[in-house]
């Protein structure tokens, strides 16, 4: 069975990716208007990622007779604590809102919307956060698609030849491209009213990814080797692309059909030295839970701050830098003393429960 290989400069890709979106929903706060104005394409930069990744770490487990229920397991406990942790910070200060005569929801709304969370369900006819379909923690809608395409994908994994993945690939860049027609761009799929257009979002990004890794080691890709920190640099100056009007649709399938997989072939060829393996790993470490987390901690963190007169405009930017290390500490935090210790509690709940099974 074929192992895999960890690439240190793949997670600090991630790493930059969430930051541009932590500071993305919030710009105004860190004077950054005008800026980000393509940030939403990490979304589609992080299913890529995922593609190529899951594809390393699991079609040699795949391949070996690993079956859905297995692989489906793995990546629930993978992202589910994070996920109920966001849920539950975005009830949190629902509640508090409620307590304080500012808030919109009832109880049994937040409560809902919870139970709604915990199963990863959209609120499709939410009438809250801009018609988000996930209310209680927004970026959620992007996770909910993530696993769609994780369960297709295991479901055809032995069906899956080299060229029906590429030519599954090449159906979704057509979506993609018919989306960026009409749509004038690709920016869809996380509020309630398109929900359903995030599966042409993640189609081709994530099979793209996994067509990558298959193909990751032909000698020509070599040329795209480039230290990380010119990698950074370019994803970051895509991101910033301000709002281009009708160039927005050509951009937009550029990035994701040649940029982005230009990056994820260059970062899988990066070497880096001890030092800057442990930066990067700690970039991809925190990324998962920032991008997670970063929003729930933003409206119930804004919240208490106007209810307390400490957030207005001359003291947004300020508020806003503080906001910002207290999302990354307690993204770090929830990492070490929260999803670690949970993920390995409940692995090893499936194991048992396998062994017990087949002990009969």
């Amino acid at each position: 069975m074929p192992k895999s290989r960890y690439y240190p400069a793949l997670d600090g890709l991630r790493g930059v990716a969430a930051l541009c979106v932590v500071l993305m929903h919030r710009h105004v706060w860190f004077g950054l208007d005008g800026a980000l104005g393509h940030g939403f394409l990490a979304v589609d930069f992080f299913f890529m990622l995922s593609g190529f990744v899951i594809a390393n770490a699991y079609d040699g487990k795949l391949a070996g007779g690993m079956g859905v229920a297995a692989f489906m397991r793995a990546r629930v406990l993978r992202l589910y604590p994070m996920l109920i942790l966001g849920a539950a910070i975005g009830a949190l200060w629902r509640l508090i809102a409620l307590n304080l005569g500012v808030g919109v929801l009832g109880v049994w709304e937040v409560a809902n919307l919870f139970g709604r969370a915990t199963f990863v369900l959209p609120a499709l006819h939410s009438r809250f956060e801009g018609a988000s379909a996930f209310p209680l923690d927004p970026p959620m809608w992007s996770l909910f698609f993530e696993l769609a395409i994780n369960l297709v994908y295991v479901a055809i994994f032995r069906w899956l030849t080299p060229g029906r993945l590429a030519a599954l690939a090449a159906v979704g860049f057509a979506a993609l491209v018919l989306l960026a027609a009409t749509n004038g761009g690709i920016d869809a799929g996380d509020v309630a009213a398109e929900f359903w257009i995030g599966f042409v979002r993640v189609t081709f990004p994530f099979l793209a990814g996994v067509l990558l890794h298959r193909f990751r080691d032909f000698a020509s890709l070599a040329r795209l080797k480039a230290p990380f920190w010119l990698q950074a640099l370019l994803l970051v100056a895509v991101l910033n692309v301000p709002n281009i009007g009708w160039a927005n649709a050509p951009f937009d399938l550029i990035c994701v059909g040649l940029v982005f997989p230009a990056l994820v072939i260059s970062g899988s060829l990066t070497e880096s030295r001890p030092a800057e393996t442990q930066a990067l790993r700690l970039m991809g470490d925190l990324s998962y839970p920032a991008y997670v987390l970063h929003y729930p901690l933003y409206v119930l963190l804004g919240g208490w701050g106007t209810v307390l007169g400490l957030l207005k405009p001359d003291t947004q930017f300020a508020f806003g830098l503080a906001a910002l290390a207290i999302v990354l500490a307690a993204s770090w935090a929830a990492t070490v003393f929260y999803d670690r210790p949970v993920r390995a509690w409940l692995d090893g709940v499936a194991r048992r429960r396998a062994r017990l099974a087949e002990a009969g």
